[in-house]
């Protein structure tokens, strides 16, 4: 189990990585660009899915709604990075700054949970 969760991990920081490098190097070589995006948000939207919240509170669940609406905007850049639509670079925006906001409150609100069940 626990190197399960380490594997999962790995992927889910290989796969960001993928989408960094892909979204700095469309400006470069944008047909490379695009196959590091799809290889990216598939692995980031197989972590994800795959590792739904692990709490009950309402707060949780929607944190994590929020994740996967994040995924799908993801999703939206690279269908636009695939029809060379300049629109990708804000959806892509929009879903890091959700993840970012999903990252910090998560773990928080979990925490908070788990305090409350003692």
């Amino acid at each position: 189990m626990k190197q399960n969760t380490k594997l999962k991990n790995i992927i889910f920081q290989i796969s960001a990585i993928l989408i960094l490098i892909a979204a700095a190097t469309y400006f470069f070589r944008p047909d490379i660009a695009k196959f590091v995006m799809v290889a990216g948000v598939s692995g980031y939207a197989a972590i994800t899915f795959t590792t739904p919240y692990p709490g009950k509170s309402l707060r949780g669940k929607r944190l994590f709604n929020i994740q996967i609406l994040s995924v799908l905007l993801m999703c939206v850049s690279t269908y636009l990075m695939f029809i060379d639509m300049s629109g990708w670079v804000v959806t892509l925006l929009i879903a890091a700054v959700l993840t970012l906001y999903c990252s910090v409150a998560l773990p928080m609100a979990y925490k908070k949970e788990q305090e409350e069940d003692k």
